[in-house]
């Protein structure tokens, strides 16, 4: 079929496509041709092959690319034409990769300034003790150009469970996935993928406090946001539960801080925000 057809050889085909590229340092042609039909042609007018290749390298970062080479002609007869190169996947390497300090700084900004990149309903969002790495800091997966790094998120969401009221806040601790990307030029954490959790404690409220909760949609992330959890009834949610420092790398632990004056060890202690629900 390949030679009723006449198809152009791989050499001619691996030629055609290092010129319309540019940037391409090696490439090999993979698969048989397929040929299709566009609206309009009673026959096959256009032929493709797939071509994998690698760019060249600049300050060493390079590609590897997955596309197409398409072939059109006019007629049956005809000879085909090379018409253009159509990448439709590649991975980048050689980048210098990020750091995980980076990653929680990136993700909590977006936390503070476009929170619904990550979270669906921000008004159930009450509080937000940190993100980490829970099988250490390593890029699980590379898909579309993505490296994708597996973190958690520790929060608080505000939930009603019945009516009459029977209510509170319910701490979930619940997978994230972290897509780290090339944006102009460098990379950078760019978009997250929140999965299902089952809660792991509750708070209840009473009416009352449940409706002086404050929440991510009307509140900034830094008042509403450590390791010390929300205070219920006078009281930390939780004092200290959030993820430890060196154990999990929370953004929730910044390193703002002021020195104390009674410490014993001369070490700062981070002053954190104070949220009280319903007196």
């Amino acid at each position: 079929m390949a030679l009723a057809q006449n198809f152009p050889t791989d050499s001619r085909v691996l030629e055609d496509v290092k010129k319309y590229h540019g940037k391409i340092a090696t490439a090999r042609v993979q698969n048989e041709w397929k040929l299709e039909k566009e609206a309009g042609y009673t026959f096959s007018n256009m032929a493709k092959r797939v071509v994998a290749a690698t760019t060249t390298k600049e300050n060493g970062v390079f590609k590897n690319i997955i596309g197409l080479a398409i072939y059109v002609r006019g007629g049956a007869g005809e000879p085909w034409s090379f018409s253009r190169y159509f990448v439709t996947s590649s991975e980048t390497h050689g980048q210098k990769q990020l750091t995980e300090a980076q990653i929680i700084e990136q993700t909590t900004e977006h936390l503070r300034k476009n929170p619904n990149r990550i979270f669906g309903n921000l008004s159930d969002i009450a509080w937000i003790y940190g993100i980490y790495f829970p099988n250490g800091f390593v890029f699980e997966d590379q898909k579309d150009g993505d490296y994708i790094y597996k973190a958690m998120i520790d929060f608080e969401r505000k939930e009603v469970e019945s009516i009459p009221f029977d209510g509170g806040l319910y701490r979930y601790k619940a997978p994230l996935d972290i897509y780290v990307r090339e944006i102009d030029g460098v990379l950078q954490v760019g978009g997250f993928s929140l999965g299902n959790s089952a809660h792991v404690q509750k708070t209840a409220l009473s009416e009352k406090q449940y409706n002086a909760c404050p929440s991510l949609q009307d509140t900034p992330y830094d008042e509403i946001s450590g390791p010390q959890g929300p205070v219920v009834n006078g009281k930390f949610d939780k004092p200290g539960s959030g993820p430890k420092s060196g154990d999990t790398g929370t953004a929730g632990e910044s390193k703002k801080s002021e020195k104390s004056g009674s410490t014993g060890e001369g070490k700062k202690v981070s002053k954190l925000p104070k949220i009280k629900i319903g007196f």
